[in-house]
Parts: C-alpha cells; structure tokens; sequence
C-alpha cells in the first residue's frame, strides 16, 4: 500500500500570502511534513483548493511551518479555511474578516475549497 497524502491550502496571517500543507496519513492521523509557497493559480491547477479530510493533525518534527512567518500551528475558521495561528486567544480570520475566539480541539475536518 502507498502512502496516503494530499494538500491543503492556508494563507499567513501576517503576510496574507497562500501557501500549501502537505500532509501524510499514518494510521488514523495525519501528520504536516512540508509547507511551500504556492500562488492562487497554480493551486488551483492542482486541485489542491478541492482537498476535503478528517481527522488529528500533528507536526512531523521535520515540518517546517509557513514559508511566511514559521508558525507550525493553523486554525480554521467557521468560513472553514485555514490560516496560521501563533497561540493568540482571538483573531480575526485572514479569509473572510470574521472575528473570534480560539478553541483547541483534537480532531477537525478540512475542506479546502477555496475561492481565489
């Protein structure tokens, strides 16, 4: 059997720049190996703004966090995209504007469609 990976797609919240996560099933989690910078389109042509998955997401120790500002943790947002998180209790979503409070939970569902 091969490995299970796919990517998902986030925007820094200080640079407001899109980049992609890859990320590897082992077992019932998946785990972030590799973030690179991507622009919108190519994104796109990839398919990665269709990717939709469940579950626990944990750093690799090799992870190299967002291209932009480093952070190794991300959040989603009830408009459900993701963006970085360097442990701030609120923030104001990078996406769509909104504003709330950070809660941690262990397992979340991603679906990437995006709108660039």
């Amino acid at each position: 059997m091969g490995i299970e990976a796919t990517v998902i797609i986030a925007k820094c919240k200080k640079s407001q720049k899109t980049y992609g996560i890859r990320i590897e099933r082992r077992r019932s989690e998946w785990y972030k190996t590799w973030a690179f910078k991507i622009n919108e389109k190519s994104a796109r042509r990839e398919g990665f703004d269709k990717t939709a998955i469940n579950g626990k997401f944990i750093a690799c120790e090799e992870y190299n966090g967002c291209p932009y500002c480093h952070s190794r943790e991300f959040i989603k947002c009830g408009c459900g995209k993701i963006s970085c998180w360097n442990g701030e209790k609120i923030i104001k979503c990078i996406w769509c504007g909104a504003n709330g409070e950070i809660s941690r939970v262990d397992k979340m569902e991603i679906n990437s469609s995006v709108n660039f």
